[in-house]
């Protein structure tokens, strides 16, 4: 185990091991938000990125992958370097860029070993979604259009990041204060009405919300299932979305 570890920067081990990017993104997701959506595949990783077509710039990326460690790294690094960008921003991206994110020091490799060409993946897949961006941004003008000549994107690129920033600047009291109002006005009735509740125990780093369940949802199989996506799409709809939310049961003491 000592050995497997040395192999990678504690930022990648620590990347691969809390993604907060991993998930998918869906076509009806881009129509409702007047968004386009690209989506581009390679080896065992696939991404998604929703994209603002006025301005190109990046609003979500997203991943997916059944591979182990290294893709599980590679593809939250990749997502977390080129959202805000616009795609042509993103398309400078090199393999060399991820993996320099990765690094603990600028200094010191990500990966030991002579493995740099794991980060090759990252770069053909920005290659791909870069080259099928025309299409998918013509299809949500012609999405726009079809509502009419007024219509708008239903999501603005600058407000999302202002909504961001502005959760990012609060403090630890701060966000649970949010996290608990959010819940009081869209979860918490839905639970009590099976006698159950949830509180929030600790917030990581912005984006990790610890709960503990109470009453019956703290023996019922949901709460780790359909009860678990729904907090946590709430969460992310309502205050910042990349939030992903983890029982205490699953908390290391």
């Amino acid at each position: 185990m000592m050995a497997e570890a040395s192999k990678y920067s504690e930022k990648f081990r620590r990347m691969a091991s809390s993604p907060s990017h991993r998930g998918a993104i869906f076509q009806e997701d881009a129509a409702q938000k007047g968004m386009a959506l690209i989506e581009a595949k390679e080896k065992d990783i696939k991404i998604y990125w929703l994209i603002t077509p006025d301005s190109d710039k990046i609003y979500s990326a997203k991943f997916f992958t059944y591979g182990g460690t290294e893709s599980v790294a590679i593809g939250e690094a990749l997502s977390s370097l080129v959202k805000g960008r616009t795609v042509n921003e993103a398309a400078a991206l090199k393999a060399a860029d991820v993996e320099e994110s990765l690094r603990d020091d600028p200094r010191s490799p990500a990966v030991a070993g002579g493995k740099m060409d794991i980060f090759n993946i990252a770069e053909t897949l920005v290659e791909k979604a870069v080259e099928s961006y025309p299409e998918a941004k013509a299809i949500a003008l012609a999405r726009a259009a079809a509502k009419g000549a007024d219509a708008k994107p239903s999501v603005d690129y600058d407000a999302l990041t202002e909504k961001t920033r502005e959760w990012l600047s609060l403090d630890k009291a701060e966000q649970v204060k949010k996290i608990e109002s959010v819940l009081d006005g869209k979860v918490r009735d839905y639970l009590q009405f099976d006698g159950g509740d949830v509180s929030v125990i600790d917030v990581v780093d912005s984006r990790e919300v610890i709960v503990e369940y109470q009453g019956t949802c703290g023996s019922c199989a949901s709460s780790y299932g359909s009860t678990l996506a729904v907090i946590e799409q709430t969460l992310r709809d309502e205050i910042f979305e990349d939030i992903r939310v983890t029982p205490n049961s699953y908390w290391p003491a």
